[in-house]
């Protein structure tokens, strides 16, 4: 080799490399720009993963509660079974709630709607009695008081005490709907230099109790909790709007009339927001939304039975903020909560209530979103650079272990310091990347591969050129008949491979078929010329010489396939070696090197038997003519079960026309 082609052949190596890394790189940038996209605009179920993932993390953060001042106190089964069914007449929530004044409840939170009048109140069940049952036309509006609510109402104005109210938000009408503004704790004051309100969801009316309940109340806060997109219950208002007067949220309420510190700062910078008081700086969203840290160890319990029976001991809750509301199964609000585990609304409240004061929060950064995006594209462009050098172990190794760091990363972030990054983009960007330019990997070795594979089977179509080019140097035989008997073979084998007892037969086999028989005569070589080019006939010892040429080609061939270190790489050696040893056998016993008979002769030399004798027959040749194609196709009919397969000459017969059309199509000039 001159120094000239091994250079040619460096660069063209250099350049198919670098042909390929580009292909790989530019595969990784656009993969990169993809993941970025999907980054600032993540679909709906991008979001609904990323949720999952969010939910997968924070169970690591599950601790006992650090604050106890939450109390709940739920009507419950055995509430219900000790009192009555609900909703109890009010002069029995009025009890309620002076038994846990009595017991030294510092706040107490009514998670209860009462909008309407208490039907059970006797002045209500008279006036029903007498516009029901009175005459239609003699029916008159009667003056009705509500003494179970005012007397509720007369025990509320006895200490703090929050009621609850509905916002509505939709745009269906609802009758129900009352307008006002919600009372706040007095003394609130909320400022808001820095911060606005106009991303808050703008409720469109509520809900309230009676004006009888409302004026005595200490405070009102809103119940709402809006789920997210897969209904799990992550994140709650803290204040909102109604009417453009900030109000806070029954937790809030509770919270602001539980201290003496009323004074509210909303604050917000570098995409971020929080909610200052006192001493505390509430992390939430732009729509003034604070993420809750759920515990695994509920807040203490008291049953609405113990308390009424006087079961719950003196000054327990001394100090308490006490949360009443519905608490048996059928009359609970009830949540979904990351961990997959339902909630009561009055957990909820009592959640709120106690990341606030013992300052356990989880917050998501504004900028967060920014520091994912820098992420995905750093580890798009490391990952892109790597995979296209490195190989499929390496790749995977890169993939699992960064994929681990990001979500450990991650994890221990929300986990130690309540800082929620999403490693979902991140980790999808990895996998994202390495999918595909592994899949590209595999596509470029494959077309390697099958570049490889072509030039092998180059190499072994001139194995087959040179050697039968060897044998028609030294034999009468012509390069056509090479041709038409190779198309020959190829046409029986096909049809054969159309029947059930054929059906073996592969593309591949009639392939490897077909090239081989170009090497049936190979063996002639070895024949001396005084034999081989003799004119006339020749005698019996000339014939038995002649007759060995199949030998002498086996044995040639055998030795290449021996010799060869993979021998499956010559597999068409192996046809072409039944072809050259068996191709003078015939079916009845009667033919040589080794008179084998029936299936004994390998398929290949059942074929170029056939194959040869017509082209002998039907050829055209200085020294006779050639047969007709009609008296060519009687006698191989006649011959079948003598000296060929009947299941050769079946396909014959089949495609006979193909037989006519190839040996016109190579026919030799003979002039």
């Amino acid at each position: 080799m001159t120094k000239t082609s091994i250079k040619i052949r460096c660069l063209h190596f250099f350049s198919e490399l670098w042909n390929e890394r580009l292909i790989l790189i530019s595969s990784g940038i656009a993969l990169t720009l993809l993941a970025a996209l999907l980054t600032v605009f993540q679909p709906k179920f991008l979001q609904e993963s990323d949720l999952l993932i969010y939910d997968l993390m924070v169970a690591g953060r599950a601790a006992p509660p650090k604050s106890a001042v939450p109390v709940i106190v739920g009507v419950d089964e055995a509430s219900l079974a000790a009192f009555g069914q609900w909703p109890w007449p009010r002069y029995r929530l009025a009890a309620l709630v002076a038994r846990l004044q009595q017991l030294g409840a510092q706040v107490i939170a009514i998670d209860i709607l009462m909008p309407e009048p208490d039907r059970s109140s006797p002045e209500i069940v008279q006036a029903e009695r007498q516009r029901d049952l009175v005459d239609s036309g003699t029916r008159e509006p009667l003056p009705v008081q509500d003494s179970n609510s005012q007397r509720l109402a007369d025990i509320l104005g006895q200490g703090p005490t929050v009621l609850g109210y509905y916002l509505n938000f939709s745009q269906a009408t609802q009758p129900a709907l009352q307008q006002g503004v919600p009372t706040a704790p007095h003394g609130m004051v909320v400022i808001s230099p820095e911060h606005s309100t106009d991303l808050w969801p703008k409720p469109l009316g509520l809900i309230r109790s009676l004006p009888v309940l409302t004026d005595v109340a200490s405070a009102e806060g809103f119940t709402n909790a809006h789920v997210d997109i897969d209904g799990t219950l992550r994140r709650v208002p803290l204040l909102l709007a109604p009417q453009k007067q900030i109000r806070p949220s029954l937790a809030m309420a509770a919270l602001l009339l539980y201290s003496t510190e009323r004074q509210i700062r909303l604050t917000a910078g570098g995409g971020d927001a929080w909610i200052n008081w006192g001493q505390r700086s509430i992390p939430v969203d732009g729509s003034g939304n604070m993420m809750l840290d759920y515990r695994s160890a509920p807040p203490a319990y008291y049953s609405a039975r113990a308390v009424m029976n006087n079961e719950v001991a003196a000054g327990s809750l001394q100090g308490k903020i006490v949360l009443i509301g519905a608490w048996a199964k059928g009359l609970q609000d009830v949540h979904l909560t990351p961990s997959g585990k339902w909630v009561n609304g009055l957990e909820v409240h009592a959640t709120i209530i106690d990341n606030v004061l013992s300052g356990s929060f989880i917050s998501r950064p504004g900028w967060a979103k920014g520091v994912e995006l820098f992420i995905v594209l750093l580890l798009g462009a490391v990952c892109t650079l790597v995979l296209s050098r490195s190989g499929f172990a390496m790749s995977l190794l890169i993939l699992v272990s960064t994929a681990f760091a990001c979500y450990a990363g991650a994890s221990q972030l929300l986990v130690r310091q309540g800082l929620h990054f999403s490693p979902l983009m991140p980790i999808l960007t990895l996998v994202l990347i390495t999918s595909v330019m592994g899949l590209l990997k595999y596509a470029i070795e494959a077309r390697k591969l099958l570049i490889r594979t072509q030039e092998l089977l180059e190499a072994q179509d001139g194995i087959i050129i040179s050697m039968s080019t060897l044998s028609e140097a030294r034999d009468n035989e012509t390069g056509g008949h090479i041709l038409r008997t190779q198309n020959y073979v190829k046409i029986l084998a096909k049809q054969l491979a159309t029947t059930a007892k054929y059906r073996y037969l592969t593309a591949s086999d009639i392939e490897l078929l077909a090239k081989s028989a170009p090497l049936h005569d190979i063996g002639k070589v070895g024949i001396p010329d005084s034999i081989l080019q003799k004119p006339g006939k020749l005698t019996e010892d000339e014939y038995k010489i002649m007759q060995s040429h199949p030998l002498i080609g086996a044995d040639a061939v055998t030795k290449i396939v021996t010799s060869a270190k993979h021998p499956e790489a010559s597999s068409f050696l192996h046809y072409a070696r039944d072809m050259i040893i068996s191709h003078h056998e015939r079916w009845d016993g009667q033919g040589y090197p080794q008179g084998l008979s029936g299936a004994e002769i390998p398929l290949a030399g059942r074929l170029m038997a056939l194959a040869d004798v017509y082209d002998a027959l039907i050829s055209k040749r200085v020294y006779k003519e050639g047969m007709q194609h009609a008296e060519v196709f009687d006698y191989i009919k006649k011959e079948s079960g003598k000296h060929f397969d009947p299941d050769v000459v079946a396909a014959f017969v089949a495609r006979n026309k193909a037989f006519l059309k190839t040996s016109l199509k190579y026919a030799d000039d003979v002039e």
